[in-house]
């Protein structure tokens, strides 16, 4: 494995992850810098969940360009649905829809999170709008 995508601290020796966090392997610096995980419950099972839901997208080595990958990850959810819930918890924090204090488990909705509660569950009609949402989020790309 090489850590070419990091740069070590010519102070401490650690190696400086892409948000500037410290760390003393690449492996620390994908789990909290890339995959934004923290160091509650399985921090392990955790990485290794990301690593193998994005190991079920890898086409390196296909044949074919599609593969179905989304079939793959459904699989992965259902055989780990504890890893998958953990993981799930962690993308909404840093949606900043959810709070936590020691564990993830434990989360809360932030103010935007309780916000999206209180208006209830999406429609087609509302999300459709004759697609003019959309158009207009793609333009600005």
């Amino acid at each position: 494995m090489t850590n070419e995508w990091l740069k070590r601290d010519p102070k401490n020796g650690c190696l400086i992850g892409p948000n500037g966090g410290h760390y003393e392997n690449e492996h620390q610096a994908a789990h909290y810098d890339l995959l934004m995980l923290c160091g509650c419950g399985s921090p392990e099972d955790a990485y290794n969940f990301c690593r193998d839901a994005l190991a079920c997208f890898d086409r390196r080595g296909c044949a074919h360009d599609w593969i179905d990958a989304e079939d793959a990850l459904k699989d992965l959810i259902q055989k780990r649905p504890d890893d998958a819930a953990h993981v799930f918890a962690h993308m909404l924090t840093h949606l900043s829809l959810l709070e936590h204090g020691s564990s993830v488990g434990g989360s809360w909705p932030t103010n935007n999170g309780e916000r999206i509660i209180d208006m209830g569950p999406m429609t087609r009609e509302l999300m459709d709008d004759n697609g003019a949402a959309y158009r207009t989020r793609r333009l600005r790309r």
